[in-house]
């Protein structure tokens, strides 16, 4: 087995990809490693409508176009956990599976949904609980869900769940932190209700019930979870590249401070995270790396 490249890309997500087919037609070789499945978060995307020639387009389908196009190309995508990386006079990216050997790494791991961390919330996950309107919303068609939080997230959520639940219910804790056009969007869909207070505990029957701070039961068959997300980056803990929140660091050229290592998309602390700015900055990584690779030649 060939463990060694010029590049390795940790991540699967759009950053990932786009990195992989910039570097691919600079005829440098490299491989992605996912622990999942391709796409990262974008598959949570029942419509995608800010993606540049397409009116909409689901997240998975925009995450297996893709895929297809860099794999046709003869770019490697192996399913593994990386579990560390180790410098030395070689950079080594081990895996659940092994390790790979390589002159460049680029970050691309983006984030991960944050967990209320209630009773009940461990116990029924997939049972119940979910993070992912898109992934589950089949299992509710014309049954009660809850959609849990008000960001962008939740209520794209609750708009596609809309489509496939008999209700929907809106539980917030404070206001509505969603964009002012998805309030208005959301406001108009009569199966949609909105209900404020505070998750305190889950448990189940035969339906599940939502305890609330404010004393208010809430009982419904499946509950979405969007209340933030966490950078998948604990695995560089040793690196000294995170700063407090989880992200990893980078300067202007997003690099990090270990020469060669980089970090693109969602797994950097920024302002906005859009499908189209993790594409630039993995294209800039990508020619960053194309030039070096020349003068290293």
């Amino acid at each position: 087995m060939n463990n060694k490249y010029k590049v390795v890309i940790v991540g699967c997500g759009v950053a990932g990809m786009t990195a992989a087919l910039y570097l691919n037609r600079a005829g440098i070789d490299c491989i992605i490693l996912e622990k999942s499945m391709p796409g990262g978060q974008i598959v949570d995307n029942g419509n995608i409508m800010n993606f540049p020639s397409y009116e909409s387009i689901s997240g998975s389908d925009l995450a297996l176009k893709m895929l297809k196009q860099i794999t046709d190309l003869g770019v490697l995508v192996k399913y593994e956990e990386v579990k560390d990386i180790k410098i030395d006079k070689e950079k080594k990216v081990i895996t659940s599976k092994g390790e790979y050997i390589c002159d460049y790494v680029i970050i691309a791991t983006g984030r991960k949904p944050k967990l209320l961390g209630v009773k009940g919330e461990d116990e029924l996950r997939t049972k119940g609980i979910s993070y992912c309107a898109v992934c589950d919303g089949a299992l509710y068609k014309n049954k009660d869900v809850v959609v849990v939080g008000a960001s962008d997230a939740a209520f794209e959520g609750a708009i596609y769940l809309s489509k496939l639940a008999s209700t929907v219910t809106v539980l917030y804790r404070n206001h509505f932190r969603a964009k002012a056009y998805l309030q208005e969007m959301i406001k108009k869909i009569d199966n949609i209700s909105f209900v404020r207070g505070e998750v305190e505990s889950f448990s189940k029957d035969d339906k599940i019930t939502i305890k609330t701070k404010e004393g208010n039961d809430i009982i419904t068959d499946g509950v979405f979870i969007y209340i933030g997300q966490i950078p998948n980056a604990n695995f560089l803990s040793s690196l000294d590249i995170l700063d407090d929140r989880g992200y990893v660091k980078t300067d202007d050229n997003l690099m990090t401070s270990i020469d060669g290592v980089y970090a693109v998309g969602d797994a950097l602390n920024k302002y906005d995270y859009q499908i189209v700015i993790a594409m630039g900055e993995a294209a800039k990584v990508a020619l960053e790396i194309s030039r070096r690779w020349v003068v290293d030649e």
